[in-house]
């Protein structure tokens, strides 16, 4: 059974999934009985369904309706509907009893408790005699599972409990009160579960192409190096450790390494990556929301004059971070070649794949923020739109012309990016780390970074992470663990106004002004119901900082 179709499959419980699959017995049962672990756990095809369920937490394109890129100095959600969404990180309005992502802590911990059940069964999980390495891979996808899971929640609220066994709230009603253990301490049981991962999964699935989208050797080693790099970084290593950055340079250069062997290779063409179903350089995804209806990418993202609902709108200031393709220099170089009367010419290609901006032609006709393309009532709008993960192709009219697509969770070029930035503070620019960075700019067609000191390589890998993966959910929080977000994220954004006809006039009005609290916005707030259960109980499960 093709694992896509297991991912999208909603479900109420892993268990119940099992019972439709098991014999006809299991279904002559009464409705109120339940199928037991045993019953699950004996039968092999009955434990990889399992196993599938554990699947359907991984993150999408939008947070219950909103991208990621909106709470962050990439995009503005045109529309705030509510205290949950992206408005409540840019205004600061947050609190513990309400706030956007509070809904994973629960989602987070439900899949980690699914992978330890799977654990504490997995004897009793037989051999598969046709596939051989079918048992132990189960085992390492969901070790790889487990260890996703907990770095999502580390890098979210920092310390969090770390549960590794089954827990039962009948068996022991005070004992699940558990503290939260350091940063360290998960991490660490992330990268062993990593470890063990990558000796049990074949590097990739090229021979059994049904199994697209299980996690792999390759991926296994990709969250190892992002989980290191993760904790060599300013938030979470305030003192510098260097040792830190030499390990995350070393396992990021493993996981690369790995990638081209396997043949995950640079795409030759930036705008495919996001619309082609399979190609070269993605390494892990599942299946994205389809094109129409709420919640559809093309309908929220397209322009209004496309029958989009043109509700995420890229901003003044990532439009200005794009490079001039000819020269590789800001625009606010003087050499670059800028000119402000046409500030849309002669851009880093990757703009163009990524931002529709007014007057290019999208679906047959040019785009005008002043006409039909001009936003609903109440919509603040930045006279953008994106053009990442957009078919030019699907009429929002007809309803037709989609296709499927990927929301992408690891692709080679972020190995490049993050081999190039841990290897930078481990050692200095070298070779190695000019050769990384300029992987990713010679495959868009921009002048090579020549030279430079650490301190002014780092800020142009980070420049370059800001373009290449704009609108990937990777700003967010490469601001956090840089700590830089109380500049990006603390400031007035703009969008473009423009009049005139012929020789236009260009104007960069307020959208917003974002706000960011550094005493404690690096951090979620635990949720005020996980708070209630342990008040009184457990002295050691504290508040983050500042909520």
């Amino acid at each position: 059974m093709k694992l896509t179709v297991n991912i999208r499959t909603g479900i109420l419980s892993a268990l119940i999934l099992c019972i439709c699959a098991c014999k006809k017995n299991y279904l002559d049962r009464k409705p109120s009985d339940l199928i037991t672990e045993e019953e699950v756990f004996k039968n092999i095809e009955n434990a990889e369904r399992f196993v599938n369920t554990t699947y359907q937490s991984l993150p999408n394109i939008f947070q219950t309706g909103w991208p990621l890129s909106s709470a962050t100095d990439e995009t503005n959600q045109s529309i705030d509907n509510s205290s949950a969404d992206a408005g409540s990180f840019n205004t600061g309005s947050m609190s513990p009893s309400n706030f956007p992502l509070s809904w994973q802590w629960d989602e987070y911990y439900g899949k980690i408790r699914a992978c330890n059940i799977f654990l504490k069964n997995y004897d009793k999980v037989p051999n598969d005699p046709n596939y051989p390495d079918r048992r132990s891979r189960l085992k390492g996808e969901i070790l790889v599972l487990r260890a996703f899971y907990y770095f999502q929640l580390v890098v979210r609220w920092g310390e969090v409990p770390l549960l590794q066994q089954v827990e039962n709230p009948f068996d022991n009603p005070e004992g699940i009160y558990f503290k939260r253990n350091s940063i360290a301490d998960v991490l660490g049981a992330v990268i062993k579960d990593l470890d063990e991962a990558a000796s049990l999964l074949p590097p990739s699935y090229a021979e059994r192409p049904g199994n697209w989208g299980r996690a792999s050797r390759v991926i296994a080693l990709s969250l190892k190096g992002r989980a290191l790099l993760y904790f060599a970084s300013p938030l979470y290593n305030p003192a510098n450790d260097q040792n830190r950055w030499t390990q995350a340079a070393n396992a990021c250069k493993a996981a690369l390494d790995s990638a081209l062997t396997n043949g995950y290779t640079l795409n030759d063409n930036y705008g495919e990556i996001f619309t082609q179903y399979f190609n070269k350089e993605v390494i892990w995804s599942r299946p994205a929301p389809g094109a129409f209806g709420d919640g559809g990418i093309d309908r929220e993202m397209n322009p209004r004059g496309a029958n989009g609902y043109g509700n995420v709108n890229p901003i003044q200031e990532l439009v200005d971070d794009y490079e001039m393709k000819n020269t590789g220099l800001p625009i606010t170089d003087p050499a670059s070649g800028y000119n402000p009367q046409r500030p849309y010419e002669g851009r880093d290609p990757r703009f163009y794949a990524t931002i529709l901006y007014p007057g290019c032609i999208w679906k047959g006709r040019p785009l005008n923020p002043n006409s039909d393309d001009a936003p609903r009532p109440g919509q603040n709008a930045t006279g953008y739109w994106p053009r990442k993960y957009l078919l030019e192709g699907v009429n929002l009219f007809s309803s037709t012309g989609a296709t499927d697509r990927k929301w992408v969770l690891i692709r080679t070029a972020e190995l490049y990016l993050n081999y190039a930035e841990a290897q930078n503070e481990a050692v200095g620019p070298g070779a190695d780390v000019l050769g990384a960075l300029n992987a990713i700019r010679g495959r868009a067609g921009i002048p090579a970074v020549n030279s430079g000191t650490k301190a002014s390589i780092r800020e142009r890998i980070r420049h370059e992470r800001r373009i290449e993966l704009a609108l990937e959910a990777h700003r967010f929080w490469d601001v956090r663990r840089w700590k830089i977000a109380e500049v990006t994220d603390n400031r007035e954004i703009h969008g473009v106004t423009i009049t005139g006809s012929g020789n236009v006039t260009y104007s960069y009005p307020v959208v917003e002004k974002r706000v960011f609290d550094p005493k404690r916005a690096y951090w979620l707030p635990v949720p005020q119901a996980e708070m209630d259960k342990v008040s009184g109980r457990n002295p050691e499960f504290v508040q983050n900082p500042g909520w």
